[in-house]
């Protein structure tokens, strides 16, 4: 991918500058940052992303975020009227430091909210059929979005960290609801989240889980399993629907009735 000053400068506006400095230092490295991404998060995609409308916009976005962002510590930055330039004589001040570890923060946040924005764009793509899917979303909450709509953040400052953060209490919630039905069912929704492709009463079904992990998240216990009573109820009343769950074992021994020895059996035993 060809990233220009200017693509570069409109996508990064804190680096705008009357001359390249800024650019010539961080161009080397935006390559390197591509084909980190394509191991990372796009794959084979990173070839064909003119068949996803919008992806070679928020990647070429991504590439140069990440970029920025990684070469920020290393720049000498100054702050001028147009934004911040490179330190080029004596006579320029550096920025301060609270300055640059704003600037840091500020471009990181915007990378890893890009990062969520492409991933929103791959699901349901044939992307969602490769590891890098099952890497990328290995849990049902896989964006920061979701992660403040269910965990109930009162801060709008929640980002891609902050769901990586959380990403061992959202595993423990969710063997927790394999517990109640099975691992097979809930791989099954983990799938269908990857595809995008949830049916009426899996979206419903995937609510609820999702509304468990979250509670597990805030530490609401009582919430939580009230919940997880729900996830129960729902996959019980729509056993039919819910196919992966009845074939699966967790299903078969919830249900398991011992044998009835009956006098119209064939294989009645005298007692």
């Amino acid at each position: 991918m060809i990233i220009t000053k200017e693509q570069f400068e409109q996508i990064v506006s804190s680096a705008t500058n009357s001359t390249s400095e800024v650019f010539d230092m961080i161009s080397p490295h935006l390559q390197d940052v591509e084909l980190q991404l394509r191991n990372e998060l796009l794959g084979d995609t990173a070839d064909n992303m003119d068949k996803v409308p919008g992806l070679e916009a928020c990647v070429m976005k991504l590439i140069c975020l990440r970029t920025y962002a990684e070469q920020i510590p290393q720049l000498d930055l100054v702050l001028t009227p147009t934004g911040f330039g490179v330190v080029s004589n004596q006579n320029l001040a550096p920025a301060s430091a609270d300055r640059v570890k704003n600037l840091l923060q500020q471009v990181v946040n915007a990378y890893e909210d890009t990062y969520d924005r492409c991933l929103e764009m791959l699901v349901g793509t044939d992307w969602a059929d490769t590891a890098l899917a099952r890497v990328n979303i290995p849990n049902l909450i896989y964006t920061a979005r979701q992660l403040k709509l269910y965990a109930d953040f009162p801060s709008a400052d929640v980002h891609r960290s902050k769901l990586i953060e959380f990403r061992t209490r959202m595993y423990q919630a969710e063997e927790k609801i394999m517990q109640h039905v099975s691992a097979e069912f809930f791989e099954h929704m983990l799938e269908q989240a990857r595809h995008n492709a949830f049916t009426k009463e899996e979206s419903a079904m995937a609510d609820y889980m999702c509304k468990f992990i979250g509670f597990c998240i805030a530490k609401n216990w009582s919430a939580a399993k009230s919940m997880l009573e729900r996830i129960e109820n729902y996959a019980e009343s729509k056993v039919e629907v819910f196919v992966s769950y009845k074939d699966s074992a967790a299903y078969k021994v919830k249900h398991f009735e011992t044998y009835q020895n009956e006098k119209g059996d064939s294989t009645y035993f005298f007692g």
